[in-house]
């Protein structure tokens, strides 16, 4: 650690001083020492002055070295803080506890309370609780945007689709529509770090995601009374009133959208905050707070999905009933909205965000100062800026370079390759085999539920064994075994002996196997939030955690989309009541199902483009390659083409002209 050198020498001339430099002045024996000569003080030091630093007459102590050979009246003395002095009669536990965190330094911030000592104020560097009353609202509002999120998708959907006879590949398009926010979330993300509201960087906007949610649930109520009204009045004939059936399914799914918008924004902009406090936290322990996050997440979307499929509807072998109306549903989820309010109120006090993580070169924590040492003349230029456009436009540009930097970075370059190509390819289904295999195992409505339940389980499962077990485990490893034990051995080998053997058919295994793949979408959703807590630029965690959650979204995307491209190359032979067209069925599904997982095998290649662990991905984020401002446009360009592609197939697939195309899904044109 770099420690300031101050040196006093006393005259050639002078007499009565000892080598070591006693009582003696450079005059005669006895006389007191000169004043102490300081450095003059630094442009702009306001913050990081002498006192900020402990360097003071209280503080410092006066070190004597042996003067040089030649001249022995000639002395020197270095001057360092009391701290540092004492530290050197520490032993070595004690400097290794230092290290570690657990022992603060005395470089660090430290404010003292009444009755407290300034050590004791420093705080620790393991300290970031999430079960507290002051982060309590914010595990509330995570909570309840899980269970939103799911009855979104499962219950109110579900009813929109039975009250305006929706299609079923319309329902699957406005499902995916419902995800499309988590695909551009690095936009929300950067303006929650561009531009604070009320002097909040991430309160403000999970506030003003569930408003959004509370008045979009209240207009889908608004809305459905209206239609009821109008048609009990009117005496329209109903052609006209099919007219308008396609502006209506138009106004749900995009008062759906924003609903969904509201509680996915709430989400990522919490992960973002979980995200810039779990620096605070040693190596080993770096991203526990993170893991209860997602816990309470993956809990409240498992919640969601148990009571939608328990409390909204009625399931059976047969179908679902509804137990409750669309508008009395809208009107439950608008009242909903207000408990996760009142909690960010009056339980979420946010915490500034710390500085930079440095674990040094042996993985433990070095104390740095704050990052914003280098934006001291932006800072005193955004001030004095008079224009508010002006001073929005200065940080924007100060914002999109710190994003740039990022971007261009080796380490995350890598990790952008790998989610690209893992996402994609292991996502990528052939939807013909899937549907065959479906409809030979008898798959009923309740079968469905259960299987969409116990998927759920195994995203909580996941993220448990993670937290508990799993916080230095190698990440290529952990990876590598979660795709080949939870998703290709086991679907491979029954849907290969259900396709080639009816006596093996069955419904429960086949939606045990089927929801499987939930642990490895969970494994996946930890792996991103553990790489941008490890390289996420100081100031700029939400563009960047936008830009690492909107690659797996939008690979999510291009995969359903690049699969219903694909699977309309497979033409379905008929029913097979005759043993001909059984046998060339299955001799069909069996070759599609080959193709299918040969693809998902490549998917371990982009393995090494991913860094073991969290040491790796410091160490290449310190000293790799930097890149330029072409390598973040390259990151950029291709999320825009992926989304922009995955945008148009899924418009093409609710539109009712175009609806009909196998290419998006449908079941052809005549």
């Amino acid at each position: 650690m770099t420690r300031r050198i101050f040196f006093s020498s006393s005259s050639k001339g002078s007499s009565g001083g000892s080598v070591l430099g006693d009582s003696g002045g450079p005059g005669k024996a006895g006389e007191p020492l000169p004043p102490r000569r300081w450095p003059p003080s630094r442009f702009n030091d306001s913050r990081y002055d002498d006192d900020d630093r402990g360097f003071n007459d209280s503080t410092a102590t006066v070190i004597p070295i042996l003067s040089r050979v030649d001249n022995p009246l000639e002395s020197s003395c270095a001057v360092l803080e009391t701290a540092d002095y004492d530290a050197a009669l520490m032993s070595s536990s004690r400097l290794k506890e230092r290290a570690n965190g657990r022992v603060a330094s005395s470089m660090e911030p430290a404010i003292a309370g009444p009755g407290r000592s300034v050590d004791d104020a420093i705080p620790d560097k393991h300290a970031v609780e999430l079960v507290t009353r002051r982060h309590l609202g914010l595990l509330v509002s995570t909570l309840s945007a899980g269970v939103l999120t799911s009855c979104l998708k499962r219950g109110l959907l579900p009813l929109v689709q039975g009250e305006l006879e929706m299609e079923t590949y319309q329902a699957d398009a406005a499902d995916v529509l419902m995800l499309l926010p988590w695909s551009y979330s690095f936009v929300w993300g950067f303006l929650s770090d561009a531009v604070p509201v009320l002097g909040s960087r991430r309160k403000a906007y999970i506030v003003m995601a569930w408003t959004l949610t509370l008045v979009s649930c209240f207009g889908m109520a608004v809305l459905n009374y209206a239609l009821e009204y109008n048609a009990l009045s009117s005496e329209k004939a109903a052609e006209e009133a099919q007219e308008h059936r396609v502006a209506l399914i138009d106004a749900y799914v995009l008062l759906l959208m924003l609903a969904s918008f509201g509680s996915i924004l709430a989400l990522v902009v919490g992960e973002t905050y979980v995200i810039a406090q779990t620096r605070r936290e040693p190596l080993e322990e770096r991203g526990r707070a993170l893991g209860t996050l997602l816990l309470t997440q993956f809990v409240g979307e498992c919640v969601g999905q148990i009571a939608a499929d328990k409390v909204i509807f009625h399931i059976t072998a047969f179908g679902l009933t509804p137990l409750y109306s669309f508008r009395q549903t809208a009107l439950f989820f608008m009242f909903y909205s207000l408990i996760p309010l009142l909690a960010l109120f009056f339980l979420f006090h946010e915490n500034p965000d710390p500085p930079a993580i440095d674990d040094g070169g042996n993985g433990h924590f070095v104390p740095r100062f704050p990052s914003g040492v280098d934006d001291i003349p932006a800072q005193e230029a955004l001030e004095t800026r008079s224009n508010w456009f002006a001073r929005f436009k200065l940080k924007f540009q100060r914002h999109w370079g710190r994003l740039r930097s990022a971007l261009a970075k080796e380490s995350t370059t890598r990790v952008v390759r790998f989610f690209m190509i893992f996402v994609f390819l292991s996502e990528f289904t052939i939807t013909y085999p899937h549907d065959r295999l479906e409809e030979w195992c008898g798959m009923t409505a309740k079968a469905d539920s259960s299987g969409k339940i116990t998927m759920e389980a195994f995203y909580v499962l996941a993220v448990a064994a993670w937290k508990y077990c799993g916080l230095n485990m190698d990440w290529r490893r952990s990876i590598s075994v979660s795709f080949v034990l939870t998703l290709i051995l086991p679907q491979v080998a029954y849907f290969f002996m259900a396709t080639l053997e009816a006596s093996t058919r069955s419904i429960e295994a086949f939606t045990f196997i089927t929801s499987l793949r939930g642990f490895l979408r969970a494994a996946l959703v930890v792996l991103e939030v553990s790489i941008a807590a490890e390289i996420a630029p100081v100031g700029g965690e939400g563009a960047f955690v936008g830009v690492v959650v909107s690659i797996g979204s939008i690979m999510r995307l291009l995969a359903t989309t690049s699969s219903n491209a694909l699977g309309y190359m497979f033409d379905d032979v008929g029913s097979y009541g005759s043993s001909s067209r059984d046998d060339q069925d299955k001799g069909q599904v069996a070759f599609a199902l080959g193709v299918c997982y040969a693809i998902r095998l490549i998917a371990l290649v982009s393995l090494i483009f991913l860094p073991k662990q969290k040491r790796a991905i410091q160490r290449l984020h310190r000293h790799g390659a930097q890149g330029d401002s072409r390598t973040a446009w390259w990151v950029l360009g291709m999320l825009g083409c992926a989304f922009l592609v995955s945008l148009v197939f899924n418009m093409l697939a609710i539109s009712p002209s175009t609806s009909c195309l196998r290419l998006v899904g449908g079941a052809g044109c005549s």
